[in-house]
């Protein structure tokens, strides 16, 4: 379906005049994993297309409630009455761009797995105001934040919001190992500058022009690194799936 899709998308593309590499595709859906540069990369596309044509983008952010993007079962049902757009985002699964009335290509940013993790439950300890290791604790906060989040993002079958993926097993891995060969763009985290000139060859943008290197690996995991120990074991999906795409990243030449 995801492949099929893909093609009607750049069949599109075609007939209106317009080869494989646009100056400004109609529609891009950027699959924001969390704690992968995820935020930095909407700026850049708002700073690309403009704020407006990123939906949710800054301005529609502080419209809704927490400044936090909307369900992504929310934006499906939504979908006729979402503003125009160029870009398409959210803390969603790839699940959803098969779920899409219309087709998108697609782009998303994977981390590798431990950091990813540090960064995330850092931002919830700093953000709930709650310690790390009680964090770590809490088996639910676990399964749902941390363990093989990112095999769960792009493994998921038919769901399109995070918190409703089931634990990972063989078959999501691969799943998701299937989706990085056919997403549009897998960017990864570590070689970001290396990412955004190959989105940009990708898509026909400039989002490179604008990047900021301060704001995409701020130094969140180095006081929490006593607790890799106990964050290794549940990654044992994400770190083959991280395997796999560092392997599949090919960059600019």
């Amino acid at each position: 379906m995801a492949t099929l899709r893909h093609w009607v998308a750049r069949s599109i593309d075609l007939l209106q005049g317009q080869g494989p590499r646009v100056r400004r595709p109609q529609r891009i859906f950027f699959i924001h994993i969390a704690k992968t540069a995820g935020t930095s990369m909407r700026r850049m596309l708002e700073r690309e297309f403009g704020a407006q044509r990123v939906y949710p983008g800054s301005p529609h952010l502080r419209l809704l409630p927490g400044a936090r993007y909307p369900h992504g079962s929310e934006m499906l049902r939504s979908f006729d009455r979402l503003p125009p757009h160029n870009v398409l985002t959210g803390h969603v699964t790839a699940a959803m761009a098969d779920m899409l009335p219309v087709p998108y290509r697609t782009a998303t940013f994977l981390r590798e797995p431990v950091q990813r993790s540090l960064s995330m439950l850092g931002h919830f300890s700093r953000g709930m105001k709650v310690p790390a290791a009680t964090l770590l604790a809490d088996r639910e906060f676990v399964a749902l934040n941390i363990a093989d989040f990112q095999t769960r993002m792009l493994g998921a079958d038919g769901v399109c919001d995070p918190h409703e993926v089931g634990p990972a097993d063989g078959p999501m891995l691969e799943r998701a190992t299937q989706r990085l060969g056919s997403l549009d763009f897998v960017g990864l985290t570590e070689r970001f500058g290396e990412s955004c000139a190959l989105f940009d060859a990708r898509f026909g943008t400039a989002v490179s022009g604008s990047m900021r290197h301060d704001q995409v690996l701020r130094p969140d995991g180095d006081e929490l690194a006593e607790f890799i120990p106990r964050i290794a074991p549940c990654l044992e999906h994400d770190r083959v799936l991280y395997e796999r795409a560092l392997a599949a990243f090919v960059p600019v030449a």
